[in-house]
């Protein structure tokens, strides 16, 4: 009988960080939707000619099913590409979300410092979610 070697890389690590994040923010999305803060959100969107859109809902939703894909890919394994291909489709919509949060709704607001510090955590999260879908490919 073979002993299976049991490894801990960095790669673990994130996948786990980056599963318990996607996990809670969803979460903390699905809670805060109909939030004062969203209903400010929301205000903003109709201010530009966007409606009420399910964009934040639905962004949520996959953020939990990540999450727990991702957490338990760790422990049992995922046939065929499921994770290759729900990383890619979170990172999509993680381009989306950058585009709409951060350069639609106008550029630097509401100062540059705190502009250009979003977009680094954002592009920071992006840059795991491709380290981990290159995991999978």
């Amino acid at each position: 009988m073979t002993k299976r070697k049991v490894t801990f890389d960095s790669m673990i690590a994130i996948q786990i960080v980056v599963a318990v994040f996607l996990f809670t923010l969803g979460i903390v999305g699905i809670i805060y939707w109909d939030s004062n803060i969203s209903q400010y959100g929301w205000g903003v969107d109709r201010l530009f000619g966007r409606s009420n859109s399910i964009f934040n809902i639905f962004m949520s939703v996959l953020e939990i099913v990540a999450g727990v894909i991702m957490f338990a890919a760790l422990f049992v394994h995922v046939k065929g590409r499921l994770l290759y291909w729900l990383t890619l489709l979170v990172a999509i919509f993680w381009i989306v979300e950058i585009i709409l949060g951060l350069f639609a709704r106008g550029l630097f607001l509401p100062d540059f410092f705190f502009w250009i510090n979003r977009l680094c955590s954002d592009l920071m999260i992006l840059l795991v979610l491709w380290l981990i879908n290159r995991r999978y490919a």
